[in-house]
């Protein structure tokens, strides 16, 4: 609904990886709540809603890097189908995964995150009148939101509507205005997480913004 109206909903994908950023099968956390006790991956909301653009996070330049400090939280929802149009993009990374690779840790027919990412490592605040250095998703998520704003603010002065549910555009004419980040991984749940590829992956989603490419990327209308 908030799409329609055109308001772009932007969220963090979570700092545990695919579940609780421990590689350690003796001691993870990614247990089932329902009396099985059962290993599973934990995906995060509202993170793996279909109707909000999830950010992941990256560090480093030249190259740029699935952040290491934290696992940038990614994976597939055990509640919400895939939707229509991240499918081919889901479908292109999971072709490529070793066959039965996590089988029964996750739903590779759910809903998959995060959708981009963006620098999430290393930022300088103010806190108490001193400054210190933060890290995480919850960094990651207002950048990319900030560049959406501008995006905005630059059809508005052209008349034009705000962008809006921005996640179909990402997946389409979008897409080729994002760094496509291939290196680094999310471990998590005892194990060493899904690793960044070429195209979407379950780390750093599409890529990262390049502003001056979205800018021409826009839709016409």
């Amino acid at each position: 609904m908030l799409g329609a109206r055109g308001t772009s909903v932007i969220v963090s994908s979570g700092d545990g990886g695919v579940g609780d950023n421990d590689p350690n099968l003796a001691t993870q956390h990614c247990f089932t709540n329902d009396g099985k006790n059962k290993t599973e991956f934990l995906t995060n909301f509202p993170a793996s809603c279909p109707f909000a653009t999830s950010v992941g996070a990256t560090q480093g330049f030249r190259p740029e890097v699935a952040v290491s400090n934290f696992g940038s939280g990614g994976g597939f929802s055990l509640y919400f189908e895939q939707p229509l149009y991240q499918k081919q993009a889901v479908d292109a990374y999971l072709d490529r995964l070793p066959k039965g690779l996590y089988q029964g840790l996750y739903r590779p027919t759910g809903r998959a995150y995060p959708d981009v990412s963006a620098q999430g490592y290393h930022y300088r605040i103010w806190n108490g009148g001193k400054p210190r250095y933060v890290s995480g998703t919850s960094a990651s998520a207002p950048t990319f939101a900030a560049i959406v704003t501008h995006l905005n603010a630059e059809r508005l002065r052209l008349h034009k509507k705000p962008l809006g549910f921005l996640n179909p555009w990402l997946y389409g004419k979008g897409r080729a205005a994002l760094n496509d980040i291939v290196w680094g991984s999310n471990p998590g749940c005892g194990t060493q997480g899904f690793s960044a590829a070429k195209g979407w992956d379950p780390v750093t989603g599409l890529g990262t913004p390049d502003y001056v490419k979205m800018l021409k990327a826009l839709p016409r209308k």
